[in-house]
């Protein structure tokens, strides 16, 4: 299966449903389910107090500390992609399950990127910890 690295804070709220849209300066021709593999990196104290005190990001991840790293955390769907001109703003109407100044506060969404649309999110029963890598990259072994 398909799976995409994402660092933390932004993997955990991918698979919480609560970041739909997830910024990337490339595309895939891949459409369908993709995990979601949390980074073995971890947040500067720069970083880490940022996230903990911004208010979209607090609400939801109130402890760097706790979140998994380096693991297989989740799945979603990818269901298309689209160029951030295309989007932001004139397109943003289309999307209206999306809560978009907690999106916005999310991600890049500068001219030039490629916005994934990601539903049906899910976390996995238990993290499973398995080296990732940069870009998509396959995975061949159980996960459930």
């Amino acid at each position: 299966m398909k799976v995409l690295s994402l660092l933390q804070p932004w993997a955990t709220l991918v698979v919480l449903g609560q970041k739909r849209i997830e910024c990337r300066s490339w595309q895939t021709a891949h459409r369908g389910p993709l995990l979601i593999h949390a980074s073995a990196r971890k947040p500067t104290r720069r970083e880490k107090f940022y996230f903990e005190s911004a208010p979209y990001f607090g609400r939801f991840v109130p402890d760097m500390e706790h979140l998994p790293y380096g693991a297989l955390i989740g799945q979603v769907t990818l269901v298309d992609i689209h160029s951030t001109e295309w989007l932001v703003p004139q397109h943003q109407h289309l999307f209206d399950d999306i809560h978009w100044p907690q999106e916005l506060a999310f991600d890049d969404y500068s001219p030039g990127r490629f916005a994934w649309h990601l539903t049906d999110a899910r976390e996995l029963p238990a993290w499973l910890p398995v080296k990732g890598t940069l870009g998509l990259w396959e995975y061949n072994g159980s996960f459930e």
